[in-house]
């Protein structure tokens, strides 16, 4: 008889850290995984450099997950980002800040020796692992859980659930757990994708794939109302609106959103004082020239006078007055209506998932279905880039684990 204490559905970071906790808590624990190795998910974590977490304070790091970010307030105070990297130091596998982006790797860049790590932790802690394993169906039966699977039938006190959600199926996470957990009676936020490029309509910067500006003022609105607005990195790609700051606000976008840009750092009556005082300086300057003063890179102030239809060679003396508003509009408060967000093939996480309320932030146990926990990206809170994901799913996993009392002996 395939009999646990816990049973963990799902093998990344949040149901891995679910089971190590739980083994070390003296529990018989399983851990189910459909792929054919686990952590897939913590592969492609930082390109396969494996950003695991970033530096900050708990407070910080809960301003990250956007409105739903208080529900990780237990988790995150339990088991905080010092905590996270003393696990690693611990375990052989030192974790290293880069400063200038306040991530943390592991030293060997590596995600294949974080998943080594984490794989002989397990079996270290007599976890059993079983991989290949695609489930029918989860029920409870008095204080017991079964599950079927296509070949065997687990019996448990304890599930936890830590299937992900739906960004990058082709690493397995293709939204089973939102099935499971809504036949256990659960409701579902819809899954979205989030951390995903912005595409909007009549996008002009086809031909400027690999321009990027730090530190870019990107304001969401929604229905003549500022949704949200705060600074990051943007990329210009062929198609659409990428890096850490488009992708961090694309779990703000609905229907009818729209993005705005300001490319330049300084707002409209600013920049557009500065003109016509450097037109009254020095009128035979080029337009050209004097954009290129604010170290915006040539081939993009080449296409924003274009857009405005400013001749490169046109001299500020020479630049009327409407010309010159479009061409600070377009620099300073670039509003463009949204056409779409990435797909989840795209998407580095999913928002949305099951319903927060029905879930204990001092446990992850579920509200509704006693013995039943879910943890990680199944649940409807998602964070910024920079590692904030991997540690939420991490200190929810051990608040899970600690959470877990041991039932009766198998």
């Amino acid at each position: 008889m395939n009999s646990f204490d816990l049973i963990v559905v799902g093998g990344g970071p949040a149901g891995i850290f679910t089971a190590i906790t739980a083994a070390e808590n003296n529990l018989k624990v399983a851990l189910l995984e459909k792929n054919k190795r686990i952590g897939n998910k913590i592969l492609i974590a930082g390109s396969g450099k494996c950003n695991l977490t970033h530096t900050g304070a708990t407070k910080e790091f809960l301003e990250k997950y956007g409105a739903n970010g208080k529900f990780l307030k237990e988790s995150l105070n339990k088991y905080s980002p010092e905590k996270f990297i003393e696990f690693f130091k611990k375990n052989g596998l030192p974790l290293i800040l880069v400063e200038e982006s306040g991530k943390y790797f592991p030293e060997t860049f590596s995600s294949l020796d974080v998943v080594n790590l984490l794989k002989l932790k397990l079996e270290k802690l007599k976890v059993t692992i079983v991989h290949n394993v695609k489930i029918e169906n989860i029920s409870k039966d008095g204080d017991e859980f079964i599950i079927n699977t296509e070949n065997e039938t687990y019996i448990c006190d304890k599930v936890a659930i830590a299937t992900g959600g739906k960004s990058y199926p082709g690493v397995g996470t293709t939204g089973d757990g939102y099935i499971m957990a809504k036949e256990l009676g659960h409701k579902i936020v819809p899954p979205a994708p989030a951390l995903a490029p912005i595409f909007v309509k009549d996008y002009m910067f086809e031909e400027l794939s690999g321009i990027s500006f730090q530190d870019t003022k990107i304001t969401i609105w929604k229905d003549n109302k500022k949704v949200i607005q705060n600074k990051g990195a943007v990329l210009l790609t062929h198609t659409n609106f990428s890096g850490p700051g488009i992708l961090d606000n694309s779990r703000y976008i609905e229907n009818g959103s729209s993005l705005e840009i300001n490319y330049i750092g300084k707002d409209y009556e600013f920049l557009n004082r500065e003109i016509i005082d450097e037109m009254n300086l020095d009128g035979k300057k080029t337009v050209k020239k004097v954009l290129g003063q604010y170290f915006l890179p040539e081939r993009f102030i080449r296409r924003i006078l274009t857009a405005a239809e400013v001749a490169e060679d046109l001299k500020l003396a020479q630049l009327s007055k409407e010309k010159r508003e479009i061409l600070v509009k377009l620099l300073t408060s670039n509003k463009m209506e949204i056409s779409k967000v990435g797909s989840f093939e795209t998407a580095m996480v999913t928002k949305g998932g099951v319903a927060l309320e029905e879930v204990n932030s001092k446990t992850m146990e579920s509200k509704k279905v006693p013995g039943l926990y879910l943890v990680g990206e199944i649940l409807d809170v998602d964070g910024d880039t920079g590692g904030y994901n991997i540690q939420a799913a991490c200190s929810m996993g051990v608040l899970a684990g600690k959470s877990m009392k041991r039932g009766k002996e198998k």
